[in-house]
């Protein structure tokens, strides 16, 4: 039997964000429903627009980080020149030390905007899966799918029968029957998932279930002319359980009484499918658009979307590149400048082939991201980076402050190591550490104690 609830994503960390993100696309439909508006296209919009303005805190230090890299990159690549094909300890750790000097006078650090980034992807994930999947976070909307895939599960066992029979003769054609069956069995796993494939059907597909649905009546009539050698032979193919529950079919489409109430219970389901495809092409109609179906199987006013989400992609890239303001001259400028059409390209080919409910989320987040970069560059025309290095040197040293006593804790454990360095030296009289006139050897454990402990001073 089926199990008719669509598939929730449970890969650890997207998995938790996509449940907790769901919650609040739950909340904004039934707000909608409340007001009587049940579209799943506005929905989309208000939680991509909510979502972005939870994340702008971070772009924020993400540009910030941004204009602190244009000024710290000429002086960290005059670094790396200084120390260039410098592989010994002491050049490695004067350049380590130079480096983290640049940082601390610019108050940041190497990671810089990498945790905004870390936390920001797994959301950007998992509403993904949400907008793809919209039934199985919204109950709501799982409803009306609900008396749907009930009566698939219920119908499913005899439509692979119907399925069976239509294939075996060549002379019945009821591609609708077969139809059914081979929607129902592309998802994989022991468990097929019911609403993982309504949820994407086309106005098209939903016409042919109905359809399967309508020619039962024929298919039955033409069935109870079967003689007992065709039924025979049909049922070869079955074996065991199977074989018992086949001849059980068999028996109900040759009894006229049962094979009645099988038709009247398809009747029923036809229009259980009916009212049930009426609500859900409703509630997914943005305009004229179906946003369940992918604009390259529509090829209508659905390619709006993508080409939408294409030009504010692009735009969007382009705003932030020229944030950047990163030298002509630098080898990662060409790479960023191509990124700038590339990136957008494919988010066009994608947003093709995914529902346009996917498209949707994409061009409106684009849009927004049109609009805060607008924002961005007119705040930071307005603030003098200087500054920025102020606050950011300010709060560095607050944070230095209060992890004083784990930074003391860490020298005193350097200075004991080198003590017991230092003395194992002399103790062992090591010869490959100290030559004949009594100096220290160049890459030697003495040295290297040394080292740490000329570091550990200066660091107190």
């Amino acid at each position: 039997m089926f199990d008719f609830l669509l598939t929730q994503n449970s890969t650890p960390i997207i998995g938790w964000c996509a449940s907790i993100l769901g919650k609040v696309m739950q909340a904004l439909y039934a707000l909608f429903c409340m007001i009587g508006v049940e579209n799943i296209g506005l929905c989309i919009i208000i939680f991509t627009l909510l979502i972005k303005l939870v994340l702008f805190p971070m772009a924020l230090k993400q540009q910030k980080f941004s204009k602190l890299s244009t000024l710290m990159n000429p002086e960290l690549q005059a670094i790396q020149k200084k120390y260039q094909g410098k592989r010994d300890n002491a050049s490695m750790m004067k350049m380590q030390e130079e480096t983290q000097a640049v940082y601390e006078k610019y108050g940041t650090s190497p990671t810089g905007s990498c945790l905004q980034m870390l936390i920001q992807m797994p959301i950007l994930f998992s509403l993904y899966y949400i907008i793809s999947n919209i039934p199985a976070y919204v109950p709501q909307v799982q409803e009306y799918y609900t008396p749907v895939s009930e009566v698939i599960c219920d119908d499913y066992e005899y439509f692979g029968y119907f399925d069976e029979i239509v294939t075996e003769d060549k002379e019945l054609k009821y591609d609708y029957v077969s139809n059914v069956v081979k929607d129902f069995e592309k998802t994989d796993g022991k468990n097929k998932k019911v609403i993982d494939v309504l949820a994407r059907y086309s106005n098209k597909q939903w016409s042919d279930l109905e359809k399967s649905y309508n020619n039962m009546e024929k298919l039955v009539d033409e069935l109870k002319s079967y003689s007992d050698s065709d039924w025979e032979k049909i049922a070869k193919k079955y074996k065991g359980d199977e074989k018992e529950k086949f001849n059980d079919f068999v028996e109900v489409i040759k009894d006229d009484e049962q094979s009645a109430e099988l038709l009247k219970s398809y009747s029923d389901s036809i229009e259980s499918i009916d009212s049930a495809k009426n609500k859900i092409m409703k509630i997914y109609a943005f305009g004229p658009i179906n946003l369940t179906q992918s604009p390259m199987s529509t090829m209508g006013w659905a390619i709006l979307i993508p080409l939408l989400s294409f030009l504010t992609q692009w735009y969007s890239t382009r705003l932030s590149f020229k944030n950047s303001e990163m030298p002509q001259d630098n080898p990662m400028a060409s790479s960023m400048k191509m990124m700038t059409t590339i990136m957008p390209l494919f988010s066009l080919f994608i947003a093709l082939s995914v529902p346009a409910g996917l498209g949707l989320y994409w061009a409106i987040s684009g849009l927004f991201q049109i609009i805060q970069q607008l924002a961005l560059n007119n705040y930071f025309k307005k603030v003098d980076v200087n500054d920025i290095i102020a606050k950011n040197v300010e709060k560095a040293n607050k944070k230095k402050a209060k992890q004083g006593y784990v930074a003391k804790q860490v020298i005193n454990a350097a200075n004991t190591n080198t003590k017991s360095i230092s003395n194992n030296v002399k103790v062992n009289g090591n010869k490959e550490s100290v030559n004949k006139k009594g100096k220290i050897k160049s890459g030697s454990m003495a040295e290297k104690a040394n080292m740490v402990k000329a570091f550990d001073e200066r660091n107190k």
